[in-house]
């Protein structure tokens, strides 16, 4: 996100929090309602996620990011980026693939509740890709399967090297024999 956040990176934990929390399990369902139960309510009734709608737009629909107007505006611009990359899903590209996940999930008889993280694009090749990870723990403590949702991230600064035109990763001169 490093490009696309600038110097507001320091708020992607705080952005994907609010995103945890929306589709996270509901924590009481007698004396609270929130969480995944109220995103099935929601999309029941609005289809918040709809095929062909960018996962941009019903992410602002929510309202996330709100407290920071350029972060939030930042976001949605990676997000709207997605659908430049490929992702796990074969066939789609990552923001139809993000969009195709949650309405599945939401729909099931049994919705799991989502965690939204990222992954650092560079560390291996694929890694380029929205990872959607169907079913399970993506944090040791959690003690129930999620849907996971990975965005594929870079610094800043490994951005801007990267987008200059011949510029090439710098390689240890050959040794002397």
């Amino acid at each position: 996100m490093g490009m696309f956040m600038k110097e507001h990176d320091i708020h992607v934990g705080s952005l994907l929090d609010q995103l945890n929390v929306r589709f996270g399990p509901t924590p009481d369902k007698k004396n609270h309602y929130g969480g995944i139960d109220e995103m099935v309510a929601l999309q029941k009734e609005f289809k918040i996620f709809k095929k062909g709608r960018p996962f941009k737009t019903s992410v602002a629909v929510l309202n996330i990011g709100s407290s920071n107007a350029e972060a939030k505006n930042r976001l949605y611009d990676y997000f709207a980026n997605l659908s430049n990359h490929d992702s796990s899903i074969a066939g789609m590209n990552g923001d139809a693939a993000i969009v195709s996940a949650l309405v599945r999930n939401l729909a099931s008889k049994s919705p799991q509740p989502v965690y939204f993280t990222f992954h650092d694009m560079r560390a291996e090749k694929g890694n380029t890709r929205v990872l959607i990870n169907e079913k399970g723990r993506p944090v040791p403590f959690f003690n129930r399967d999620y849907l996971t949702i990975s965005f594929p991230t870079m610094a800043q600064k490994a951005a801007k090297v990267a987008a200059k035109p011949g510029i090439k990763k710098a390689t240890k001169p050959a040794s002397k024999s």
